[in-house]
C-alpha cells in the first residue's frame, strides 16, 4: 500500500494546553478572579498576591464589566464584584517562579499594597 508523502507533520494541527489549578475561584461571576493562580503553557508559573494599587483612585481589582484577557467566545465580561488579578498591587515585581512579590521602595506587604510614610523627625 503506497501513500503520498506528507507535506506537514502528523501533529501540525494539534494543540495542547493545560487547565491550570488555582486556590481561588476562577470565572466571571462576583467574587471570582478572571485569572487562575497558576498559569503558563505548562502551568508552572504562579501569580503573586493581588491588591489594589495604593497610589491610584481607581480600584484596579474591579473587573465588573471587563472582558477577560484574550476575550470570550460569548462576549461575556465580568459581573459586578468580579476581580482582576493585579500582581503585587502594581507596586512591586512578581517572581512568577515563587509567586512572591519584591516590593518597590516605600511599599510593603505580601502584595505590596501598603505605602510607608516618612515622617519628619526634626
Amino acid at each position: 500500500f503506497l501513500r503520498a508523502p506528507a507535506t506537514t507533520a502528523w501533529d501540525a494541527r494539534l494543540s495542547s494546553a493545560c487547565l491550570c489549578d488555582s486556590s481561588w475561584p476562577v470565572g466571571l461571576a462576583a467574587s471570582q478572579r478572571q485569572e487562575p493562580e497558576w498559569f503558563g503553557p505548562d502551568c508552572s508559573l504562579r501569580h503573586c498576591p493581588s491588591g489594589d494599587d495604593p497610589m491610584t483612585e481607581a480600584n484596579e481589582e474591579d473587573c465588573g464589566g471587563v472582558a477577560p484577557a484574550g476575550g470570550s467566545v460569548t462576549g461575556a465580561s465580568g459581573a459586578v464584584g468580579n476581580l482582576c488579578q493585579v500582581d503585587c498591587s502594581n507596586r512591586g515585581l512578581c517572581d512568577h517562579m515563587l509567586g512572591k512579590c519584591d516590593c518597590f521602595e516605600g511599599f510593603v506587604g505580601e502584595n505590596c499594597g501598603y505605602q510607608l510614610f516618612a515622617y519628619n523627625t526634626k
